[in-house]
């Protein structure tokens, strides 16, 4: 599974202002020397009344109060995390689940999928007056932090840490790094307010409405100045040095076991000066499975105490836990399968791989997938969108498969079959390599079903599983080689798992061809290389207005061009999610979250019965 960063800000956040191996004075609050590349921009309407639903902070989650602490929280995943560095290098979900707990940034989503403040105290809005369209025709964000707030260190958690990662961001040098969040949003701030306080004003030079993914995590200041932003990869938060790494979240590591656990202990700052609570465990301890089926049999030995990262795909290897400890949520995350349009491109020119596109559409058949695959657990969809979104249109309608028809498309298209029954375009057969997570069996399962129901129209796909750090490594931390690796394009389909934020900024360095992350910066999350010029016009649109019925109608627009087969859009959405974990019943306050903060986003008030 990977996740859509909180907008694209999270998700391209990577050219900062230069910073030295050495100490430095203190950050300044003006805008970086360095300019940032400009990017398309559409004028804003003006906003509404009503707060920006995302960010109604309003929660039906309460916490009950600890009723017993000690002892060591165990807590089972299948597969290794890739890096710290989640959200910055990162967005394996993985990575999220072994990390969130301990760098937070300054919002985060509940499980009601609404934001809330994480060390800051509230969350800004047009409807609090703590975002306000200024004279320039940019607007001005209040960020109020938590008063007295602590790194792990003992070192203040304030603006200055917004102040220089913002800095940090915009380096040139993090391009070499691939940091996946660029500079989109960064690069419309024009100066920080607030140096040394806890009252930050953020200045925008244009509006921009997914600022609430920015500072996702927030980084120490004192500790990026430590190495240069080249280096900052590869020396800090290492796998190998966790303890010399500065935190802000409730838990810290302290060792990483590669293919066995990570160890954590209760982060003595968060406690005293952010939760202001006694640590419900005395330690936490993630303990990694080769796969989901023995992670369920960890569970029930009484190995863990909390299983999380399943689906509706593994509920039936679930027999054997108590029915009561299975808890499953409707979850924004959606399977699909990613074509790589670059490699259609390549292999059959832009009409022929616009032609094998639409045509894909029809040749798959979801219904079948969804019987043979979930036991009938799912309902197929043609859209990237959840019926829980606020933005979704409820309107589009889904394609039909139709194998006849795939076959007349590609024939027209001028696809003729060999000797061997296989197509072939411009002297290249349609001949395909098909990826997914080696431990998920369901998706190699799925894929090679789509590769038998493909194989008459003389499509045809192999199928190769791959580690996860492999399928989900980042630019820089995978060599230009890596099989199956989703960054560097090294598949022709693969098949995993989105899941979105409750913001459609998420979808920006998705579909964006800016976000290709094999050109530029190489940040974003555009993996599948579409270039779609009205997309990209309507994606652009969904940055710059608060106005929420203008905001609707343009994602409205975005979902009508993903689900039209004849756009040739190189993605496949095959059916939503249930999210599941497994908890034992002497666990409180475990709230299960479908969204890409992950299952652990509360674990600050997990507590366990003696």
């Amino acid at each position: 599974m990977r996740k859509r960063l909180g907008s694209l800000l999270a998700v391209s956040a990577i050219v900062f202002a230069a910073c030295s191996s050495t100490a430095t004075t203190a950050p300044s609050t003006q805008a970086p020397a360095t300019p940032a590349p400009s990017t398309a921009t559409v004028p804003s309407a003006p906003p509404s009344q009503a707060p920006v639903p995302i960010s109604i902070t309003n929660t039906s989650y309460k916490a009950e109060p600890v009723g017993h602490t000690g002892g060591n929280l165990v807590v089972g995943i299948s597969g290794d995390p890739d890096t710290v560095w989640v959200g910055i290098y990162s967005t394996f979900a993985n990575d999220q689940e072994a990390f969130g707990m301990s760098l937070w940034g300054l919002w985060s989503n509940t499980s009601d999928l609404k934001y809330y403040g994480q060390l800051a105290t509230d969350v800004p809005t047009t409807g609090n007056n703590e975002v306000v369209l200024n004279s320039s025709g940019g607007m001005d964000v209040t960020v109020n932090m938590i008063p007295g707030a602590m790194w792990s260190d003992g070192t203040p958690i304030n603006c200055d840490d917004v102040i220089y990662m913002w800095h940090w961001q915009m380096d040139p040098a993090q391009a070499q790094s691939g940091n996946v969040q660029g500079t989109t949003g960064y690069q419309n701030i024009t100066s920080i307010d607030g140096a040394g306080t806890s009252t930050c004003t953020i200045h925008f030079s244009k509006v921009y409405e997914p600022f609430l993914g920015l500072f996702s995590p927030l980084l120490p200041a004192h500790y990026l100045k430590t190495v240069s932003v080249a280096d900052a990869i590869k020396k800090l938060y290492v796998d190998t040095n966790l303890k010399s790494a500065v935190w802000s979240g409730p838990y810290m590591p302290t060792a990483w076991a590669h293919d066995a656990q990570i160890n954590y202990v209760p982060n003595p700052q968060f406690w005293t000066t952010i939760k202001k609570e006694t640590a419900p465990f005395d330690a936490v301890t993630m303990k990694f499975y080769a796969d989901t089926d023995t992670e369920i049999a960890g569970f029930v030995n009484g190995e863990t105490d909390a299983a999380i990262e399943f689906n509706q795909n593994q509920v039936a290897a679930m027999s054997a836990a108590d029915p009561a400890s299975i808890d499953k949520v409707p979850s924004v995350t959606y399977e699909q399968h990613s074509w790589n349009y670059a490699s259609l491109t390549k292999k059959f020119g832009a009409a022929g791989a616009l032609a094998m596109m639409d045509a894909l559409h029809y040749a798959y058949d979801k219904d079948a997938i969804n019987t043979t695959i979930t036991g009938g657990a799912v309902t197929p969809t043609c859209s990237f969108t959840n019926s829980q979104a606020w933005f979704n249109d409820p309107s589009i309608t889904c394609y039909q498969h139709d194998a006849a028809k795939a076959a007349s498309i590609l024939a027209a298209a001028g696809f003729t079959k060999g000797s061997d029954g296989l197509l072939s375009l411009n002297g290249n057969e349609a001949s395909f390599l098909g990826c997914a997570r080696s431990d998920r069996q369901y998706r190699l399962d799925t894929l090679n079903l789509v590769a038998s129901q493909l194989l008459p129209l003389g499509i045809k796909i192999t199928v190769k599983g791959a580690p996860p750090a492999n399928v989900f490594a980042g630019w820089g931390t995978a060599a230009a080689d890596t099989p199956c690796d989703l960054t560097r394009g090294n598949y022709d389909v693969a098949e995993f798992a989105w899941v979105s934020t409750p913001d459609p900024g998420s979808l920006y360095a998705l579909y964006s061809s800016q976000f290709d992350p094999s050109q530029g910066d190489h940040s974003g999350q555009n993996y599948i290389r579409v270039n779609i010029p009205a997309l990209d016009t309507a994606l652009a649109a969904t940055q710059t207005t608060l106005d929420l019925p203008t905001l609707k109608t343009t994602m409205s627009t975005v979902e009508k061009i993903y689900a039209d087969p004849t756009n040739g859009f190189p993605e496949i959405p095959l059916y939503d999610w249930t999210q599941v974990l497994l908890k034992s019943p002497k666990l409180h306050n475990v709230s299960n979250n479908g969204s890409a903060t992950g299952q652990l986003w509360n674990i600050e008030d997990w507590w366990r019965d003696q």
